[in-house]
């Protein structure tokens, strides 16, 4: 069985990974601020909850990134310390974020319940947000 830490660092950076392209759609302004938020994540890697944290922040970033369009908070400054992303993020702007990536995410609704559960086993980049449950 794989560490939880091993986990979440490697599913972090993965996603991470992934940021680092899409920011580059972004204008030069945006991209700058999207990459202070960057900085701020990779260094929270203390502990198993700043881990979880981290990833769901970029888990979401991911999502809006998508749209090319930053929203706020993410269009200031990262606090010192960033709350789980549920009391950061104001709930509009979630919802907005995932509204405007559904068409994104449109296979899953032709996928059967066993074709995706049997797909989440064999992922092991899996994006998802822990602290929205």
């Amino acid at each position: 069985m794989t560490d939880p830490v091993i986990a979440l660092n490697d599913h972090f950076h993965y996603n991470s990974k992934m940021g680092k392209a899409l920011q580059q759609f972004l204008p030069p302004n945006d991209r700058k601020m999207i990459q202070l938020w960057f900085d701020k994540l990779i260094n929270m890697d203390r502990n198993v909850e700043q881990m979880i944290i981290r990833s769901d922040y970029m888990w979401f970033i991911l999502l809006m990134l998508q749209g090319r369009k930053l929203r706020d908070p993410f269009t200031k400054l990262p606090p010192i310390h960033l709350p789980p992303l549920k009391k950061f993020v104001p709930l509009h702007v979630y919802e907005e974020v995932l509204i405007s990536n559904e068409p994104n995410m449109i296979y899953v609704n032709r996928k059967s319940s066993d074709d995706i559960l049997n797909l989440k086993e064999k992922k092991t980049h899996a994006t998802s947000c822990s602290s929205l449950d």
